[in-house]
């Protein structure tokens, strides 16, 4: 690999033009166009060691594969995609991008779509490092920066954590770094090829915002940049930035169909922008990721518990009002805003106050839990432990990297990239700050502090007392703001990461795991409903029924709404052979709203075991009135009752059509009935 002196700071403007077009370089050490290749070569190949590593002891972890929260909610609209399945159920809650993914990932993988989908994440990982490089190179005109910055992420630990989850940081994160490369192509642009490339990145940016609409916010650089060139150059050529809006317009209009398959209308965007308002400013917020303020009626199919939340709540103070709850989710959002603006208005002085917190909480060195806690994450495994790149590393070397930029780099890339980290800063900062929402900015970044090290590099080389002090005064002062509790923020434990790993190992079947771990978590939070429900399933797992009746009941008296809950009392009830209180508990789990269809079917068992054929018809007939027809495990049970009632033909045509419709869910239905009819 070669390196090579600068050119001297006389250079002329052709040789600045010779640069862009892949000559050397401007200022400092460099690399020559080819060794910055063979530089990606083995930045790429530093990524997928790395990753490789990673993915293998994730592989082994209990968590790996079983999605939680908003992993299960991916999981599950990408299944129903795979399936085909009527998305409207959806409500237009959250784009459609991710799961598409996911659903391809899930065609072409098979069983194995799941490690597919985050491999693939994986090597996205990889090719950001490759972007950043790129975009560093561009910014500080010097290549040798680029690849700093790009090492700087490679080797960064919370990326590496994100890309194994199925979540949509990973592919976001990559999109907003393409956006950001496209916009710099496009300021250096003249004529015909400029118009072309900011149109192209608009197009880019509304495409990242198909994952998370947050990112709309960088919009505001078209404006911006527009009105800034008119005012120096005066020429009107200066407007085509705001050809970036166009082709916002031009990539949202087909994705506005797209998104309508689960939504009643043409939506440009769907989100859930209100309630995330209210949850971020409301007189309770901390400024840390919130939960919904009460109890979720869920329904058997997993949804995004906030989105539950904030539905339902519209459509009780709605019918407060006298109106009709509009299945809108632009009205939905509304109604949050307003009660978000209502919330600010009732105290504003404690508003700013909090609004002081999250700005620092944008920049403290702690990673703010969202779903899981990286921290947690980061003590279970030895790749995140050990690799370097900490938040505050990147944050203290930002001013040296911003004078790198103006002093030898391109201004207007300059100026675009901090829109962008300020802009989207400022977006987090109105709702609320966790380490999933600020991850989008690491890779910019990067950039900034591998032009920092790659400056630093050349002040070390002229042993500039005066230069080397700046740079340890303005690394101390952001370590001195970033580092410390300023705010004295408790962040939460470990209740969440232990519930949710033992959630993970019940999935396997590791019942015993399952319980030491939901101990630990209701050791750490002893009124978790969810970990005592939990706790519950795994004692089942375990065949210790009568403690899991205890576990039940004890999370009954906080939640005795929960069907999901009184289902699951109603079946250890009935594993005990105490079938008085199992069909007590079923009925109390198809009462709730929304009702427990798997209570159904407990029902039809007992029904079809006592011979209460006509019984076991009804229950069966509520719970094909719940779900989508034609159902094998419905079939298989209907099949059964046919055979008592000596209808053999019918029956055999019965189970012949939910067999081919599922095997395995009516050979379960087919198995369940007939061991309950033994017994």
């Amino acid at each position: 690999m070669k390196v090579e002196p600068s050119l001297t700071p006389q250079q002329t403007k052709a040789e600045s033009v010779w640069f862009e077009r892949g000559g050397t370089f401007l200022s400092g050490w460099d690399f020559s166009p080819v060794g910055f290749s063979k530089a990606l070569v083995l930045l790429a190949l530093l990524g997928l060691v790395i990753r490789i590593g990673f993915f293998v002891e994730h592989s082994h972890s209990p968590s790996f594969g079983v999605p939680t929260l908003d992993q299960k909610y991916y999981d599950t609209v990408a299944r129903m995609i795979v399936a085909g399945d009527d998305l409207h159920g959806l409500h237009g809650y959250k784009p459609l991008l991710y799961p598409i993914f996911l659903a391809a990932c899930y065609r072409l993988g098979g069983g194995w779509g799941i490690d597919l989908a985050i491999f693939l994440q994986h090597l996205l990982g990889v090719a950001t490092a490759l972007l950043v490089a790129h975009l560093g190179a561009r910014l500080f005109r010097n290549r040798l920066a680029g690849i700093i910055g790009g090492i700087l992420f490679i080797i960064a630990p919370l990326p590496l954590c994100f890309e194994g989850e199925l979540l949509v940081e990973s592919s976001y994160t990559f999109l907003i770094c393409a956006t950001l490369l496209a916009h710099f192509a496009a300021v250096s642009r003249r004529g015909v090829s400029a118009a072309v490339w900011w149109i192209a990145a608009g197009g880019l940016l509304a495409l990242a915002a198909q994952e998370r609409s947050n990112v709309l916010i960088f919009a505001s650089v078209y404006p911006l940049l527009a009105i800034g060139r008119v005012w120096v150059l005066r020429r009107w050529e200066s407007w085509f930035p705001l050809l970036g809006l166009t082709g916002i317009l031009a990539m949202m209009i087909p994705w506005g169909v797209i998104n309508a398959r689960q939504s009643d209308r043409f939506q440009l965007i769907p989100g859930a922008g209100g309630v995330n308002l209210y949850l971020g400013n409301k007189r309770t917020a901390t400024g840390m990721t919130a939960g919904q303020e009460s109890r979720v009626l869920y329904a058997e199919r997993y949804e995004d518990p906030i989105e539950i939340w904030s539905r339902q709540e519209y459509e009780s103070a709605a019918r407060v009002q006298g109106r009709s709850p509009e299945n809108n989710p632009a009205a939905i959002s509304s109604y949050w805003t307003q009660r978000a603006l209502a919330e600010i208005k009732a105290d504003p002085g404690r508003w700013i106050k909090l609004m002081l917190k999250k700005s620092w909480l944008m920049i403290w060195n702690k990673e703010i839990p969202n779903n899981k806690s990286f921290s947690f994450e980061q003590k279970e495994s030895f790749w995140l432990c050990w690799l370097p790149v900490r938040w505050v590393c990147l944050f203290a070397l930002a001013p040296l990297g911003i004078w790198a930029a103006l002093k030898f780099g391109h201004r207007e890339r300059l100026f675009v990239l901090l829109v962008f980290l300020i802009f989207y800063s400022a977006g987090n900062i109105i709702f609320f700050i966790s380490d999933r929402y600020r991850y989008p900015l690491w890779p910019a970044m990067a950039v900034i502090a591998g032009g920092a090290i790659w400056a630093l590099f050349r002040v070390l080389a002229t042993r500039r007392i005066t230069a080397l002090l700046w740079v340890a005064v303005s690394v101390g002062i952001m370590a001195v703001i970033s580092l410390p509790d300023w705010f004295a923020v408790k962040l939460p434990t470990f209740a969440r990461d232990y519930l949710f790993r033992s959630m993970a190992w019940y999935e396997k079947g590791r019942y015993a795991e399952a319980l030491a771990d939901v101990d630990r978590s209701l050791a750490l939070d002893p009124d978790d409903a969810s970990a005592l429900q939990q706790r519950g399933n795994a004692l089942v797992g375990l065949n210790r029924l009568a403690d899991a009746c205890l576990a039940y009941q004890q999370m009954l008296q906080s939640n005795p709404q929960e069907a999901r809950t009184w289902n699951n009392l109603g079946a250890a009830f009935d594993a005990l052979g105490r079938t008085e209180e199992a069909l007590a508990a079923f009925q109390r789990a198809i009462e709730c709203q929304p009702p427990s269809r798997n209570a159904f079917l407990g029902i039809t068992f007992i029904c079809l075991r006592a011979g209460q054929l006509d019984e076991a018809s009804r229950a069966l007939e509520q719970f094909e009135k719940l779900g989508s027809s034609p159902d094998p495990v419905s079939l298989a049970l209907r099949s059964l009752l046919e055979r008592r009632r000596g209808h053999i033909p019918m029956a055999d045509k019965l189970e012949r059509q939910a067999r081919s419709l599922d095997e395995r869910a009516a050979q379960w239905a087919i198995g369940q009935a007939t061991r309950l009819i033994v017994q």
